[in-house]
């Protein structure tokens, strides 16, 4: 019971198996010739392209010939050492021609933000650098005045030195004066009753 039932499964493996290396591709660096039978002794009925992709038949044990069958539904016999089961070039090229474009795309944009991030910090330092400049005027300017402010603080503080001296000597002049004139009527207002007495003591005589 257990044999009916391994052989099926062996059965169906061993298909699958040769499903799956079905496919082989056409060497890439040959020309190969498609024959009648399975060995150059048959006569060619065409040529298979180099790269090119066709699915493997059979073998022959022999002559290391394989059974094909090309895109175009031909059937024949080709020298085994002009297949190979990996992906032929020809047959990627397609494949690897798309990623290169997708890749220069890619570069494309990534150089096309590049430069708009270099554009824009460029513009972000020239308007920094107009900032600093119009800064740096407006710190002239605000110096100039400084210096301006300094020197007229500085004459009118000399001003009200002068002035303050020059009250100080109106005051010790005027003061000198108040004295004077002080100590004169002082010398002059007692000498003046006795005159006015004496002239009365004349009359009354």
């Amino acid at each position: 019971m257990k044999a009916k039932l391994l052989l099926p499964l062996l059965c169906s493996l061993l298909w699958v198996s040769q499903a799956s290396a079905a496919t082989r591709y056409i060497s890439d660096d040959v020309y190969a010739f498609l024959h009648a039978g399975p060995s150059n002794k048959y006569r060619i009925i065409g040529s298979i392209n180099a790269g090119e992709k066709v699915e493997f038949l059979n073998r022959n044990a022999d002559t290391k010939y394989m059974q094909i069958k090309d895109a175009e539904g031909r059937t024949g016999w080709i020298d085994g050492r002009f297949l190979q089961s990996e992906e032929s070039f020809r047959s990627r090229l397609p494949v690897l021609e798309k990623e290169l474009t997708d890749t220069q795309q890619q570069l494309a944009t990534v150089d096309e933000r590049h430069s708009q991030d270099v554009a824009d910090k460029v513009n972000l330092i020239e308007r920094q650098q107009q900032e600093l400049t119009t800064l740096k005027a407006k710190l002239d300017e605000l110096s100039s005045s400084h210096d301006t402010l300094s020197s007229e603080n500085e004459r009118l503080t000399s001003l009200m030195d002068t002035k303050e001296h020059q009250m100080r000597l109106d005051w010790l002049v005027h003061g000198g004066i108040v004295a004077g004139i002080g100590a004169l009527v002082g010398f002059v207002l007692p000498a003046i009753p006795l005159r006015r007495r004496k002239r009365q003591d004349r009359w009354m005589n």
